[in-house]
């Protein structure tokens, strides 16, 4: 029987709670900080690609809207034209009356009557007949008051170059048109007019831009680019940087009379703002609408209550998440540190005592031995952390089938406590029998998380060690 001294104290190594100290790493405060600090960190960082999101669905839903309207307003123009057209050819016969020779006076304010009548429910206002031969024009219909100052000879297109490309649609005053249209009359004459317009007209077409939010801003334009009827947000107008945004999206040259003078639909933008132009009349005119990207301060003012609920429920979910992960830790590291504590004061005790401990972690099927045991077993050389068969496989081969059912029996909480007698193979290869005592230790779960294995060698007179020599001493002499 071969029995080892007990070390002296300055020789006993503080293995154990250096394993110890490495366990209970995750009850760091500063790591419990920073799991906080990035969780925070986190729910900011969602709430920020949550506005982004929000400004970017915003953007995109002004974009939309704005295209909704150019197509809305692109019929209700056409259908202005059509009714324009419509009163002019209606009121055609009653002006080719009136300008017949030699009418009665009655009889020609009856007819003005009926012309007034006739126009009533039109969106114009008044047809003017330029004289001919320097005569004086005749004017048909109510004739607003500064519009015909305004008015001129058939204008021209300035971007056809040589080409008398005549402008069907010019402004004749803030917020008012004119349609220079040839009237057939009833002897089948064709003569030039000149169809002023209500101020309301084409406004609803206009208004259609109002969709897309604040600051919109629509505008009718005619050949050359000019904006002849415009519309807008309160507190914005169709400005000289929106004409030549128009300008640069429609791609306008010099025209010609069978060319197409512009893109028949465009869609756009620059920097902050969005536009979609519509051609109308064949490209003749331009229905453009102009939409200004929502600011990203106003767009989350807007919705600064959805913000302060999602802000409010996120910081709650992280909140509890951080406390369940943190009281986990803390559950996880009390079971770790009292079955650590309990392995280094084993360790310690056995230590003194000239014991070897050897600490079972059930969960993960390994063996850890303690220095004691190393100087005991291994010649002071400490194994590596094992897997448990690999340790019963050092027991005696007579002594193991004994031990797995003791051990099984504590793995299935049949017993506690064990104390058993086996013999174990040292490094040199000699068998040493032990007294093993061992503990199951339970967790918060109720199952058994480790198990911790006391091993002493067996207090005998002599007669173990003499057998363990005479034996090999047998065989010795049978083979020799």
């Amino acid at each position: 029987m071969i029995h080892t001294p007990p070390p002296a104290a300055d020789t006993v190594r503080p293995g154990a709670l250096m394993r110890l100290a490495r366990r209970l790493e995750r009850s760091d405060p500063f790591l419990m900080r920073a799991v906080q600090a990035a969780a925070l960190i986190g729910c900011v960082v969602g709430v920020l690609i949550y506005a982004w999101q929000v400004v970017h669905h915003e953007r995109s839903t002004t974009r939309s809207a704005l295209a909704e309207a150019a197509w809305t307003g692109e019929v209700a123009v056409e259908a202005d034209l059509a009714r324009i057209y419509a009163a002019g050819t209606e009121a055609s016969p009653t002006i080719a009356a009136a300008m017949a020779e030699d009418v009665p006076a009655g009889e020609q304010r009856a007819l003005q009557v009926k012309i007034n009548q006739q126009l009533a429910d039109t969106p114009v206002t008044a047809i003017i007949i330029p004289g001919a031969d320097g005569a004086p024009p005749r004017v048909f219909g109510e004739m607003p008051s500064g519009a015909e100052g305004a008015l001129a000879p058939r204008p021209y297109s300035r971007r056809a170059g040589r080409e008398a490309l005549e402008l069907e649609l010019v402004s004749v005053g803030p917020g008012r048109a004119a349609v220079y249209r040839d009237l057939t009359l009833a002897n089948g004459r064709q003569v030039p007019a000149v169809l002023v317009l209500r101020s309301g007209a084409f406004q609803s077409a206009l208004s259609a831009g109002s969709v897309a939010g604040k600051h919109w801003r629509a505008a009718l334009l005619n050949r050359d680019g000019d904006p002849v009827v415009t519309a807008s947000d309160r507190g914005a107008s169709f400005n000289a940087a929106d004409l030549n945004l128009a300008s640069t999206a429609l791609g306008w040259v010099p025209v010609h009379g069978d060319d197409i003078p512009a893109a028949s639909q465009v869609s756009g933008e620059d920097v902050s703002r969005f536009i979609e132009a519509r051609g109308i009349a064949g490209g003749a005119l331009q229905l453009v609408y102009i939409g200004t990207e929502p600011p990203v301060v106003a767009v989350l003012a807007a919705r600064r209550f959805e913000f302060m609920a999602l802000f409010g429920a996120s910081l709650l979910a992280v909140l509890l998440a951080v406390s369940v992960i943190q009281n986990e830790w803390q559950r996880q590291d009390r079971e770790v540190r009292d079955a650590d504590l309990s392995s280094a004061l084993a360790d310690i005790t056995c230590d003194l005592l000239s014991a070897g401990v050897i600490d079972w972690s059930v969960a993960e099927g390994t063996v850890t031995y303690s220095e004691g045991w190393a100087d005991m077993f291994a010649q002071g050389v400490e194994p590596t952390s094992e897997d448990i068969f690999d340790w019963i496989a050092r027991i005696h081969p007579d002594d193991r089938l004994e031990a797995r059912h003791v051990y099984q029996r504590m793995l299935e909480g049949e017993e506690s406590e064990l104390v058993h007698r086996l013999r174990v193979r040292m490094s040199t290869g000699l068998w040493v029998q032990v007294v093993e005592r061992g503990r199951a230790l339970v967790g918060a779960s109720g199952t058994i998380k480790r198990i911790i294995l006391v091993q002493t060698t067996e207090p005998v007179d002599g007669s173990m060690l003499r057998n363990v020599f005479g034996e090999n001493k047998v065989a010795d002499s049978r083979t020799g």
